[in-house]
């Protein structure tokens, strides 16, 4: 059990806004990002290796004897990400969290059910951590310890949300966002300049569409995404390179990219306005912010980001307070049984490998020399039916011990 290490990088532990200068480089590039995990995997001799980086998080789940120590943390994020910034590197002790054995997995079990998320009851890591599990099992970086850990981890996050009331009225951050803007009772045709069309930004423009809202301009790196998102909400695409040459004007600016660096700076804000003086909405809703803080100094507007969200979200855990204790008990309870699911995996795998082998001998034995001639002797039809007779016993000779290890194990821990 001791060989789960878990190291993790939150909101809890870090800026929310230098979170995404700790997530490697190669993030965006699923390939590459495979491709670099496997090396530090292999330079490091991690058994199994569990990767999961969102806006607000990055974790790592790790298999391995080793002692997860200061000077591991140090190479492993050295190898991980060569370009971090030297003061990141500085002062990545003092923004990790580490856990280990039993905690290392009731830590992951929190983490699928949300009771970690800057929201509390925000069902969106569970799905998150699944496809980081689909993505890490698909280039081999896992194995059957974190495939264990996953299979319990996000039924445990559904019989929480089942038996708590920690999802009722949840709200993400994109919801806050847009339950701010929504009080500002804006007209139906009101501008939306939209920059980025990743899942935050698709689910902002899906609770606006809901309101009645229609006027999107979308830009986005990647063109083809803009047009896809556009095509959901009936608006406008351009690729990214457009947005400095884009004069149309906009009454509510909504920026999430994954930029390491703002993107709207002043002279871009400026040539947005394209003249108009009113006060304008901008929500940054992307770690690191995409608005340049001048941009909040220069200009007359309401500004809504992540960071300034973290209050609503407390609010949002002091209404749940009593349901998380809940949900924690199962987090527990839940991890208790995953240490005996794992010993009971250990029996099974280690006499998986002995006791097959012993009885096919045994019959081997019995077969060809110990009643040899007695075989000889039978018709046909006798050895058929004597082989059916002996290849049953054999298949139930084999489980037979490692049922009764498993009840053994099970009477012991009771």
């Amino acid at each position: 059990m001791n060989t789960f290490k878990l190291i993790t990088i939150t909101h809890k532990t870090a800026n929310i806004n230098h979170i995404g200068q700790y997530i490697p480089t190669a993030n965006h590039d699923k390939d590459a990002l495979a491709k670099i995990l496997k090396e530090v995997k292999t330079a490091l001799n991690i058994d199994e290796l569990l990767y999961l980086a969102t806006c607000n998080r990055l974790t790592f789940l790790f298999v391995t004897e080793q002692e997860v120590d200061d000077l591991f943390i140090i190479d492993f994020f050295s190898r991980l990400h060569p370009d971090i910034p030297e003061v990141c590197l500085g002062g990545l002790l003092d923004v990790i969290a580490r856990y280990e054995g039993i905690a290392g997995i009731q830590h992951l079990f929190s983490i699928a059910a949300s009771l970690d998320s800057l929201v509390v009851g925000e069902r969106e890591i569970t799905r998150q951590l699944r496809e980081a599990y689909d993505f890490c099992k698909k280039h081999q970086l896992t194995d059957d310890h974190i495939r264990l850990a996953i299979k319990m981890a996000i039924p445990v996050a559904k019989e929480i949300y089942t038996n708590t009331k920690i999802g009722e009225n949840s709200v993400s951050v994109v919801a806050l966002a847009m339950k701010a803007l929504l009080k500002n009772h804006l007209p139906k045709n009101t501008r939306f300049l939209i920059v980025g069309a990743g899942t935050t930004n698709s689910t902002a423009l899906k609770i606006l569409r809901k309101y009645g809202y229609h006027n999107f301009h979308i830009f986005n790196r990647t063109f083809k995404n803009a047009q896809a998102l556009a095509h959901k909400v009936g608006g406008q695409a351009y690729s990214l390179e457009q947005l400095k040459e884009y004069r149309e004007g906009f009454d509510v600016l909504i920026s999430c990219t994954g930029s390491t660096d703002a993107i709207i700076t002043p002279n871009l804000y400026q040539s947005l306005l394209a003249g108009d003086g009113q006060p304008k909405i901008v929500i940054d809703l992307a770690v690191p912010n995409d608005i340049h803080p001048d941009v909040v100094r220069q200009f007359p507007l309401q500004y809504i980001e992540v960071e300034k969200l973290r209050f609503l979200a407390g609010q949002n855990l002091e209404l749940r307070k009593n349901e998380v204790a809940k949900a924690e008990m199962i987090v527990s309870k839940r991890a208790e049984e995953f240490t005996a699911m794992l010993q009971n995996r250990k029996i099974e795998k280690a006499m998986a490998s002995i006791i097959p082998h012993k009885v096919k001998a045994i019959k081997k034995r019995a077969m060809e020399s110990v009643f040899q001639k007695e075989i000889e002797q039978m018709d046909e039809a006798s050895r058929t039916t004597l082989d059916l007779i002996v290849n049953y016993l054999e298949k139930k000779y084999i489980s037979i011990p490692i049922i009764a290890a498993k009840e053994i194990f099970l009477q012991r821990e009771n």
